[in-house]
């Protein structure tokens, strides 16, 4: 994988998936049709507490059995003790590294001892500590404390949602327009700070792509990226809004321009390339990211908790 694909797993969607698929060996191997992205195989949340062993069982078969991977793939253990059994047990040299869940403080620095700083860690905040001011900003340092093992937090919306009071995202809003957005400014202050990158959370209203839309158009505003999705439909309409206007790049590149002056006007606008210039870099490096990936169709692969077409019948042709 060269240097800009590299970068696949902190600026591309994340696509999860559960670890007791079926055809979880095609998914790996790149046989469905995704989109580009990282995946990320969850035996958390998305597989039944007394199935996640018989899962972790099938997952180890299936990194064993596939035939080439093209994208990086993420574990999601449920705990500390599934972690350790992943350790001893998965082929590591075909996975990326491990997303940890319901972040702590205390998990953040026990999972990255047990990992020997060997292996990549993406915590995910969506615990209390990311509701509270002192929290986060523990949270945060944590996250930093720990170069390159940990490279950037996730945040996790539904989870966030459930600590507010038992809520979920209302139909046809934005996260932005819920009090889980007023979380993430919060979020994006304290870890921004210690320079630690976050990840946009999940849209779980996948059948609503312009309302999704509207919330990546958010996520960019904030500079954050590698969204987590759920379904193929939202890879592709997510990829699609990470890709510079030709009017953006135009911009970037004069900020860049060595000979540029101290403060210029372009398009009505104020460029300045001592505030702008770090802008500017993300800004071309994401162009670059789109132009050695490419823009590949999609099809349907679901991990909806709910009625799965993909658990039902294999909807890929």
């Amino acid at each position: 994988m060269n240097r800009i694909l590299a970068d696949l797993p902190m600026l591309a969607p994340m696509l999860y998936v559960p670890a007791d698929r079926p055809d979880l060996v095609a998914v790996l191997e790149g046989q469905r049709e995704l989109g580009v992205c990282s995946i990320a195989v969850c035996l958390e949340d998305a597989v039944r507490p007394d199935s996640r062993k018989k899962a972790a069982r099938q997952l180890r078969r299936a990194l064993t059995r596939a035939n080439g991977m093209p994208r990086p793939v993420f574990i999601r253990p449920a705990d500390a003790d599934a972690l350790e059994w992943m350790l001893d047990h998965l082929p590591m040299d075909r996975i990326a590294g491990f997303i940890l869940p319901k972040a702590t403080v205390h998990a953040i620095h026990l999972w990255t001892e047990k990992c020997f700083g060997l292996h990549t860690i993406l915590p995910i905040l969506e615990t209390r500590e990311a509701l509270d001011p002192v929290g986060r900003r523990e949270l945060a340092q944590a996250c930093a404390a720990h170069p390159p093992v940990i490279p950037g937090a996730r945040i996790g919306a539904n989870d966030l949602f459930a600590l507010l009071g038992g809520l979920r995202r209302p139909a046809g809003r934005t996260i932005y327009e819920t009090p889980v957005g007023r979380v993430i400014d919060g979020l994006l202050e304290v870890f921004s700070a210690q320079g630690v990158k976050l990840c946009a959370p999940v849209c779980d209203r996948f059948g609503d792509l312009s309302t999704l839309e509207r919330e990546v158009e958010e996520d960019i505003h904030r500079g954050l990226f590698a969204k987590t999705a759920i379904h193929p439909t939202q890879v592709q309409a997510i990829w699609k809004a990470y890709q510079p206007l030709p009017a953006e790049i135009g911009e970037a590149r004069q900020i860049l321009d060595p000979d540029a002056p101290a403060v210029f006007g372009s398009d009505g606008g104020m460029l300045e390339p001592a505030c702008h210039g770090e802008w500017a870099r993300r800004l071309i490096h994401r162009a670059e990211l789109h132009r050695a990936a490419g823009l590949p169709s999609t099809t349907c692969l679901t991990t909806d908790q709910g009625r799965d077409p993909a658990r039902e019948a294999d909807p890929v042709p």
